[in-house]
């Protein structure tokens, strides 16, 4: 098992979403002059020990964070309640053979300035390899 199926498991998630100008990470990409566009970064948590013995699977939880850009607060603030819909609580994914569950995505403060919105969606998630 591995962090790149989890991955693999939220990108394609989001990429079945209603979003079509995806920034993913390592991957170029330069946005059209006041395009909407979502930036994706995939942040892994520590690692907790929840079974005995040599070989047991761990709690693996993190963070994918996605930042919706926009030049219209209010069309940014709808696509996020869209994508907080499409990762809702309880959501299992699963990727070759990885389930990745979901446990909630909440909206951050606006990283945007007076030009453009910039409004953070962080989604939890956790699987056990």
């Amino acid at each position: 098992m591995s962090y790149r199926r989890i991955q693999a498991a939220l990108d394609s998630w989001l990429a079945a979403s209603d979003e079509s100008v995806i920034a993913f990470p390592a991957q170029p990409f330069r946005p059209a002059h006041n395009a909407a566009y979502v930036a994706v970064e995939f942040r892994p948590g520590p690692v907790e020990a929840i079974f005995l013995g040599d070989g047991a699977a761990e709690l693996h939880s993190g963070l994918y964070r996605l930042t919706l850009h926009d030049p219209d607060l209010i069309n940014a603030e709808s696509r996020l309640d869209a994508l907080r819909g499409h990762f809702n609580r309880g959501r299992i994914l699963t990727f070759e053979g990885v389930e990745v569950h979901m446990d909630g995505a909440s909206m951050g403060a606006d990283d945007g300035d007076l030009k453009r919105a910039a409004l953070p969606l962080i989604i939890a998630w956790r699987s056990y390899f």
